[in-house]
């Protein structure tokens, strides 16, 4: 039996916690302030989305001018804040400009601002300032019902929840409200343009979870010829996360750390290595090992 040195990593994990959502399709969450906005069906919309994520049932329909507001308490820690929903920019919005256009959609976060773009649906010269995300745009100037189809009556659709500005937004207080609203010099009644949004979620971040690694033993064997066989068990590691041994006969200076075997942690956060080769380190004069450990699931 050889004992060599041993070199252990650490790693920090982070969970997303999901803390509200709606469908729209029940009583109106209480969370949810929605001035004179309503659900109502989703008409023609129905369907469009993401994966599973698509507008059905109802939606929450404002008209422009109209602040929604949704305000949650009581939140545990965390470190950032992630927002998801279904847009649907309903009849003549009139994008940048003056009068009749000047139809901006806002988002608010704790009273900043983290959204604020033009929607135009009326004639395809009107300016919308709005550029969706790789694959957040579900529909463009389509007839989804509502006061069309025809004239300057069309409908556009949106996810979101792949927008990256609404993604792991810093954030950490126990509260959180969030605003929507239609403003500008362009807002008309609801008749002639609204909006809605469906399948509302807000998840957080929790703070990194240091893995405080360490070993119980560990030892190397040469069982056969000059291959290296590692044997060890480690706690610490978040539970059920991947911990890869890793090895190298140098600590990567010069030979990369090679992955040897791959194995999850158990609900207690310990993972046992039994005789686990090395063959690239067969007659080495020495070799270091490490665990590297992945985010828990």
């Amino acid at each position: 039996m050889k004992i060599l040195p041993i070199l252990l990593c650490t790693a920090s994990s982070s969970l997303a916690q999901s803390v509200f959502t709606t469908d729209f399709n029940g009583t109106l969450p209480a969370e949810i302030t929605p001035g004179s906005a309503l659900a109502e069906g989703v008409q023609e919309f129905a369907g469009l989305g993401t994966g599973s994520n698509l507008f059905s049932g109802n939606f929450l329909r404002s008209s422009t001018a109209n602040l929604v507001k949704l305000e949650l308490t009581n939140l545990p820690a965390h470190s950032t804040a992630s927002i998801g929903f279904l847009l649907a920019a309903i009849d003549s919005l009139d994008g940048t400009g003056s009068y009749p256009s000047g139809d901006y959609f806002h988002i608010k976060l704790d009273g900043v601002t983290i959204f604020r773009e033009s929607l135009a649906n009326a004639v395809q010269s009107q300016v919308q300032s709005y550029i969706p995300a790789p694959g957040a745009q579900l529909a463009r100037w389509q007839d989804l019902g509502f006061s069309g189809p025809g004239s300057f009556y069309r409908d556009s659709a949106y996810n979101f929840a792949l927008e990256p500005g609404l993604r792991a937004i810093p954030h950490s207080s126990s509260t959180l409200t969030i605003e929507w609203i239609i403003e500008g010099a362009g807002v008309q009644s609801l008749g002639d343009e609204s909006w809605a949004m469906d399948n509302l979620s807000v998840s957080l971040d929790s703070p990194a979870i240091p893995q405080n690694l360490r070993w119980a033993n560990r030892h190397v064997s040469y069982p056969v010829g000059t291959t290296p066989y590692f044997t060890g068990l480690i706690h610490g590691a978040a539970p059920l996360a991947n911990a890869t041994l890793q090895a190298s006969t140098d600590l990567g200076i010069t030979d990369a750390w090679q992955n040897l075997v791959t194995l999850p942690a158990n609900a207690n956060g310990s993972v046992s290595y039994t005789d686990v080769p090395d063959p690239s380190a067969a007659g080495s004069p020495r070799n270091f090992y490490r665990v590297v450990t992945e985010e828990g699931p």
